[in-house]
């Protein structure tokens, strides 16, 4: 269990960490192959403008124009982009945004959201709200108490959590919201997946909100 939870964390930090190693180990056809594949994510959520393709490996690198927050993704199909319309709280188009994630191997599912709202949320506001459509959506959602895997990112907003024991598909699953207030931007995680494999599972989604953390651009 140690390695496999070291493996994730190598993964999925690798463009921090090691970005240079990690581009040129990727030869230019597996380079190519992403960078095609983030150009038809970019295309099928009509986001020309709001996200940019910022793939220089054989990972998948969106960014999120307005915020500069950056996503990662494998080659799954059921990666996506959304961009959420204009709604009651007159966001405008674009400054409200998801990153849908799946990561066929572990068996998860996580939604990176970038939220400016006005006035700013709080940290607390962003997991409180989270975890109101959690208990709507699973209303004998068990809190879970165990210990889990927080990243912080240095000179980043600490970010606040809240883990639950949920049934999806007749599987017991571990459902997390992780949630910080940068700046303008509300950054918020929800993973989904395999309880037995729960420290895994919160491993996963709080490197790809430390990565996040590190790509926003604050001043925006």
């Amino acid at each position: 269990m140690l390695a496999r939870l070291i493996f994730i964390a190598a993964l999925t930090f690798a463009p921090v960490a090691v970005a240079q190693d990690v581009t040129s180990s990727a030869s230019p056809e597996q380079i190519a192959t992403a960078r095609a594949a983030a150009d038809r994510l970019i295309a099928a959520a009509d986001a020309e403008g709001i996200f940019v393709n910022k793939t220089d490996s054989a990972t998948i690198q969106v960014e999120h124009v307005a915020s500069g927050m950056r996503c990662l993704m494998g080659d799954s199909p059921g990666n996506r982009l959304h961009i959420f319309p204009v709604g009651g709280a007159g966001i405008p188009r674009g400054d409200d945004v998801a990153c849908i994630i799946r990561n066929d191997g572990m068996d998860t599912d996580i939604t990176l959201y970038a939220t400016r709202y006005s006035p700013p949320a709080t940290t607390n506001d962003i997991v409180v709200a989270a975890v109101s459509g959690i208990r709507q959506r699973w209303p004998d959602a068990v809190p879970y108490e165990a210990s889990v895997a927080i990243a912080s990112v240095e000179g980043r907003a600490s970010p606040a959590h809240a883990a639950f024991k949920v049934r999806l598909n007749d599987e017991e699953k571990l459902t997390m919201v992780i949630g910080a207030q940068e700046g303008d931007w509300s950054l918020k995680v929800r993973v989904t997946g395999p309880y037995t494999d729960a420290m895994a599972v919160s491993l996963e989604g709080s490197v790809i909100m430390a990565y996040a953390q590190t790509t926003l651009s604050t001043g925006s």
